[in-house]
């Protein structure tokens, strides 16, 4: 479990609802409690951001530098951030995910290259480039799955259109995923791309070589995340009217109870997104069903961005409080 930070801490708060605890062997109620995340010293929290998490006490992302316009790379143990020396030189990094081993997917290139990479960093503290296929270009990671697979979004060396690129364990080297279906913008645990389209239709799943749309709805939609098979979405109707969803096939979605939009998910079904619509509170389900909303500091608004496994919520704020970190105690 993620621990305590030691930061400002604003209790156990229900805001009025009492809601079962989200991890898959938990039955006991909780309420979900909110804590500040620290940025490193020195480092305006306002610019601090959570990407990542190990699902078991770390967590990653990056601070702004003010001074160079680049970001940081920021680790945090026991709620205590560090900039790793490894990590300090990269130009304009993307810390883009991190799965429960650690490791931390992210890109950018060190001052020695001119060419954006993909790197792994594990958390033993060894820093690996992922080589990009012959005629691509790396253009930024996407995402990290348990078994260590990469997605990444890179470019042809030829006529410079975009392509999904797949680092498999499965495979000798990198796949490439060239189809108008869409981009990657997230991978599953077996190895399954989520297929954002252009066009914002409900997008398609990769599967082994396999393209499989997405359907039964009609609006345009924002795809955001897929887990043991489920994709999570919102489909938006007209500003800032919105529906969350959960589908649960490739034919099968379904609404979430008085869900806005749908942002993240974890391994046991728990999502986190805003309630009612597009611009509405932090709130969390597990599968379709409301739990509850997300307490926040007065005068804040947050997303949320990640989900561990072990139930723990952060999201990012538009002020200068900085991210929020959510347990259900």
């Amino acid at each position: 479990m993620l621990r305590r930070i030691a930061a400002l801490a604003f209790g156990a708060l229900a805001l009025g609802t009492v809601v079962a605890a989200p991890a898959a062997a938990a039955a006991e109620p909780c309420a979900w409690g909110v804590q500040k995340v620290l940025p490193p010293d020195g480092y305006d929290a306002r610019f601090t951001r959570v990407t990542g998490t190990d699902s078991h006490g770390g967590y990653s992302g990056a601070v702004l530098d003010t001074g160079s316009d680049m970001d940081k790379v920021v680790l945090w143990t026991d709620g205590k951030p560090r900039i790793p020396g490894a990590l300090a030189s990269f130009v304009y990094p993307q810390v883009a995910d991190e799965n429960s081993a650690g490791t931390v997917l992210l890109s950018g290139r060190l001052p020695t290259s001119t060419e954006t990479g993909v790197y792994l960093y594990s958390a033993a503290g060894a820093l690996s480039r992922l080589p990009a296929p012959s005629g691509y270009l790396v253009d930024h990671a996407v995402a990290l799955n348990e078994r260590g697979d990469v997605l990444a979004l890179g470019r042809s060396d030829g006529d410079g259109h975009f392509v999904g690129l797949l680092w498999s364990s499965f495979a000798a080297g990198p796949l490439v995923i060239d189809t108008p279906a869409g981009l990657g913008i997230d991978l599953d645990d077996d190895g399954t791309v989520l297929l954002a389209n252009p066009d914002n239709k409900a997008g398609a799943l990769w599967r082994h070589g396999q393209v499989i749309p997405l359907t039964g709805e009609d609006r345009p939609v924002l795809l955001r995340a897929i887990r043991d098979g489920v994709v999570v979405g919102t489909a938006i109707d007209t500003w800032p009217s919105s529906r969350a969803l959960a589908w649960h096939g490739p034919a099968d979605p379904r609404p979430l109870e008085q869900g806005g939009t749908a942002d993240a998910m974890n391994a046991h079904g728990l999502i986190a997104g805003s309630l009612t619509d597009l611009t509405g509170p932090p709130a969390v389900w597990q599968d379709t069903r409301l739990l509850g909303t997300l307490p926040v500091p007065d005068g804040v608004d947050a997303d949320v961005f990640v989900i561990g496994d072990d139930g723990v919520v952060f999201g990012n704020t538009s002020s200068a409080y900085g991210p929020l970190r959510w347990t259900c105690n």
